[in-house]
């Protein structure tokens, strides 16, 4: 009993030092994506133009996850929209997704940050469409 109990702990051990080591260095909602950096700070809230579908971009930088993948949730009013799979192709990696946003979609957003079954990070934002 105690070898397995030994054994169960070096296993656990392993598992969460993986997810130690992951780490959002930095993540911004922006209006556009010019050589791999975002542009502005959008931060809480988005306005569109009414005869204009706007688009964001949710840029991440990570860090101690080359060779993985995360994953951004975009979800609109609790009810998830997109979901994007980034690949992580080095250990300080800067990456980003999109999303198109109608008229139609105003009220309280958020982008999450996954990987695996683990929640990095998440950020809330408000859209409106003023007439």
């Amino acid at each position: 009993m105690k070898k397995f109990s030994q054994l169960l702990m070096i296993l656990s051990l392993g598992i969460f030092s993986q997810f130690t080591m992951a780490q959002v260095e930095r993540s911004q909602l922006t209006s556009s994506i010019e050589n791999r950096e975002p542009t502005d700070d959008l931060e809480g809230f988005v306005e569109g133009q009414v005869e204009q579908m706007k688009r964001v971009y949710f840029f991440t930088q990570v860090s101690g996850l080359a060779s993985n993948q995360i994953i951004h949730r975009w979800l609109y009013q609790g009810e998830e929209k997109a979901t994007v799979t980034l690949n992580i192709g080095g250990d300080n990696w800067r990456t980003y997704s999109s999303k198109s946003l109608p008229n139609y979609w105003q009220g309280k957003w958020q982008v999450q940050v996954w990987h695996g079954d683990l929640m990095l990070i998440t950020h809330h934002f408000e859209v409106s469409y003023p007439e």
